[in-house]
């Protein structure tokens, strides 16, 4: 039983001969996956398209907003904590399902926020300032 961590008191042995009890009373096929839901096993079928979830990068602080949101989403959901990724998804979807202007300029005002030159630092005592250009009398 490589990769598995066994309760206290249970052996190998014992996860063996479950495994073949339950092969006697389920249909478990060699090498899939099986989810265990309210006590019963549910076959995970294999996805082979492509309209599941795909790598995409995300900025991490898009990221974390989207983990705030999830946890408080939880009370609503009765304890549900909806991944990330769906409440990324669910966001750019309900911004692109508005009007192509507005979902527009907000990503233009993120990509600006995002690109834009960080202001100059104050003066320090004690340091010189940077010679400036010669203003015109």
């Amino acid at each position: 039983m490589d990769g598995m961590d066994l309760k206290p008191g249970v052996s190998p042995d014992d996860v063996t001969a479950l495994i073949q009890t339950l092969r006697g009373m389920v249909n478990l096929e060699e090498g899939e996956l099986y989810t265990l839901r309210k006590g019963q096993l549910h076959h995970v079928v294999p996805r082979e398209d492509e309209s599941g979830l795909r790598r995409i990068k995300v900025m991490e602080e898009a990221y974390d907003a989207a983990q705030q949101a999830a946890r408080r989403l939880r009370r609503s959901l009765r304890g549900y904590r909806p991944d990330p990724a769906l409440v990324i998804s669910a966001s750019v979807m309900h911004v692109l399902n508005g009007p192509d202007a507005e979902a527009d300029a907000m990503i233009l005002a993120y990509l600006q926020r995002l690109f834009m030159r960080p202001e100059p630092a104050a003066s320090t005592p004690g340091v010189p300032d940077a010679p400036s250009a010669p203003t015109a009398p």
